[in-house]
């Protein structure tokens, strides 16, 4: 029996040495850095959570329709970001700006190449229109040269003329 009293001592001794020296490495005192105390935890609003999941899959659908689709597809997409990405407050300006002046850029080279080929086939009021889209896109993102707009308003103006001689 007294065996036994003297094991559970011994168990007792070594399970207070034990707590000790636990309490003395959580304080700091052994050279160890305590870690770090967790970061207050702010719960995730669902709603948040899903106008920011909304907001990122608009970006890639204009992303996407800036290159596939005609202007103003592309920028009925753009534009539903744009609102999306405000209400949940993760809108970026310089990205809007970025990807409003690719759609425009696109819309000058699809443009141009109308007025090409409406030139081509002799088809004075498509290549007038696209003329003047071609005008008003460029002016608006500031990228309009005055003498390629002349020269394209003369070839336009020449396929009247020839009608006309006919």
């Amino acid at each position: 029996m007294a065996s036994s009293t003297s094991t559970l001592i011994v168990l007792g001794l070594t399970a207070a040495l034990l707590v000790a020296a636990a309490a003395y490495d959580a304080g700091g005192q052994t050279g160890r850095t305590p870690p770090a105390p967790a970061a207050p935890q702010t719960p995730i609003d669902p709603r948040q959570r899903e106008l920011e999941r909304a907001a990122a899959v608009n970006l890639s659908v204009a992303r996407k329709s800036i290159q596939d689709d005609a202007f103003y597809n592309a920028r009925v997409t753009l534009n539903v970001w744009k609102i999306s990405a405000l209400e949940a407050g993760t809108f970026d300006p310089k990205i809007y700006d970025e990807l409003r002046k690719q759609l425009y850029e696109k819309s000058i080279r699809d443009n141009l190449r109308c007025i090409d080929t409406s030139i081509a086939r002799r088809d004075a009021v498509n290549a007038n229109q696209c003329l003047r889209i071609y005008q008003l896109h460029a002016q608006e993102i500031g990228a309009l040269d005055p003498r390629k707009y002349d020269e394209l308003k003369q070839r336009v103006g020449d396929i009247r003329k020839k009608e006309r001689q006919r």
